[in-house]
């Protein structure tokens, strides 16, 4: 009897299907097995990535305490706040307000002069209070905000007599003595031109913000509270759609006298401006006076002893046609130093809208094309106008914040001063309410010490022995030392603007790898 073909064949090929779809099914099986345990292990990678936070990473300090070279001890105790926290993947980690604990490592004081010209302060924190038992940390301080004083490996160091413009001026000619004796008149000539010296001891007062730097990995313990997250979305569709098509149709800068481009329009404000008032005045800042004789010599004083003008005038800037409604600035004990926003009040909507761009000026230096100082300012704009967000954030008298995007790509942009600016085109919208908050935020200690010797005569006699300093410098060896030092200076600060050149390229190329990949996904 013969067998159908077809019929062997089928019978033959049957066990071999079978155990094809068996294969696959199993394949496929371990497949997602792969698969769920890979994402299983990156879940866990990340959240074990969450319990330590890398070294490197930057954050803000407000003293609680003062701080005085002129009094303090070594080994006190320094005690301060968080007001902006280390993060993990880009989420606060700890609580604004968060206690912060440190002590003076290292202290330098001028006292009478007769030792040191210069004083300096190194402040250890080390504990974070955010649960049962303090979170020991290794973190060094990297800036004082808006301070005259210079930061290095962690040591603040204060100004000395030398540093003031009137000494620059003549610094080059200290040499002279050792060649013609009879030229020791041109520093009599000096002292009696600028009898103002500066302040020579480092003073920090509560409410001065620090920045710090992790010098180790942080890690977290079990259990830690998260932070509040404040944040509120990207999306300004929450914003009344008028005010949303006004704030794109604004211009995107401001413009100097001249018609120059200048700053780049990034802050809006909803409220009266008596609610900003309060508001940015529980922040610390002030109004800048209008130009007179009398803002001029003050300034010529702020300059001359390297200290801060509060109410230093702002130049007017014009924003469609019009000229500022008011100005707000913000210093702490440098000219050269503070951050400033022009406020213009826009019309033709129901609710009362202001705005205006944030800047924070980093140095002054004389312009010979100007004929007069101008100021350099941050590149920065987006971590300013954030700056600002979180300041009046911590009074109280914020209500919402909005941001809203504007249809540009981030980029690079000069002002009228010459200087790079780099922006994201965001606009914060900050939405303010009533409020009664103090301008001491966060302060506990209402603790004063002195800082600087309490008498006249004692400051006059200290004056004069750190006068005594220059005649060490009166030769041709201190000379070529100093010119030397101002050249390796100027190459620092050139390496330095390269450096935050390349790592602002690296983030934005970073940011525009982790889109592209989001969008494939």
């Amino acid at each position: 009897m013969m067998r159908d073909p077809l019929t062997a064949q089928s019978r033959f090929c049957k066990p071999s299907s079978f155990r094809h779809r068996t294969g696959v099914r199993f394949t496929q099986s371990l497949l997602l097995l792969a698969i769920g345990m890979a994402i299983s292990t990156s879940g866990h990678a990340q959240e074990q990535a969450c319990q330590i936070i890398p070294s490197g990473q930057e954050f803000w300090i407000r003293l609680s305490e003062p701080v005085s070279t002129y009094s303090s001890k070594n080994g006190a105790t320094v005690q301060a706040i968080l007001i902006e926290s280390p993060r993990c993947h880009g989420i606060p980690v700890f609580s604004t307000g968060t206690a912060v604990q440190g002590h003076i490592a290292h202290l330098r004081r001028v006292g009478m002069g007769l030792r040191h010209a210069s004083s300096a302060v190194a402040i250890d924190f080390d504990e974070i209070l955010a649960g049962p038992q303090p979170l020991p940390f290794k973190a060094q301080v990297e800036e004082v905000a808006n301070g005259r004083e210079d930061v290095k490996r962690g040591v603040i160091e204060g100004v000395a007599g030398e540093e003031t413009p009137q000494a620059l001026m003549t610094t080059r000619l200290l040499h002279l003595p050792s060649w013609n004796p009879e030229s020791y008149w041109i520093f009599l000539l000096r002292r009696a031109a600028f009898p103002y010296s500066p302040e020579p001891e480092i003073y920090l007062p509560p409410g001065t913000d620090l920045r710090l730097r992790l010098m180790a990995p942080l890690e977290l313990p079990a259990g830690l509270p998260s932070a509040p997250q404040t944040d509120t979305p990207e999306d300004g569709a929450k914003i009344d759609t008028g005010l949303r098509a006004k704030l794109l149709a604004l211009p995107d800068r401001s413009s100097t006298g001249k018609g120059q481009p200048s700053d780049v329009v990034n802050l809006a404000f909803l409220g009266s401006a008596q609610q900003i008032e309060q508001a940015f005045r529980a922040a610390g800042w002030t109004y800048g006076d209008s130009v007179s004789t009398w803002s001029v010599l003050r300034e010529m004083r702020a300059l001359s002893v390297l200290n801060s003008y509060p109410h230093l005038p702002i130049s007017n800037q014009w924003l469609s046609g019009e000229a500022p409604d008011f100005t707000l600035q913000k210093s702490f004990d440098s000219y050269q130093k503070r951050e400033h926003i022009r406020f213009w009040n826009e019309t033709g909507l129901e609710q009362n809208l202001w705005v205006g761009g944030a800047i924070r000026e980093t140095s002054a230096a004389w312009s010979f094309r100007r004929r007069k100082f101008i100021h350099h300012v941050d590149s920065d704009l987006a971590a300013e106008r954030e700056k600002v967000v979180r300041d009046l954030t911590l009074t109280g008298c914020v209500a919402n914040v909005y941001r809203v995007q504007r249809a540009k790509a981030p980029e690079r942009l000069k002002n009228a001063g010459g200087d790079t600016l780099r922006t994201d085109w965001r606009v914060a919208v900050v939405q303010l309410r009533d409020c009664e908050a103090a301008p001491n935020l966060f302060l506990t200690s209402s603790t004063a010490l002195p800082s600087r010797p309490r008498t006249r005569l004692g400051r006059f006699v200290r004056t004069q022995a750190l006068s005594i300093h220059d005649l060490w410098r009166s030769n041709a060896i201190y000379a070529s030392f100093d010119f030397s030092r101002m050249f390796i200076h100027s190459l620092q600060n050139r390496s330095l603007q390269n450096r935050r050149i390349r790592e602002y390229e690296a983030a934005e190329k970073n940011i525009a790898v982790e889109n592209t990949a989001s969008g494939a996904n």
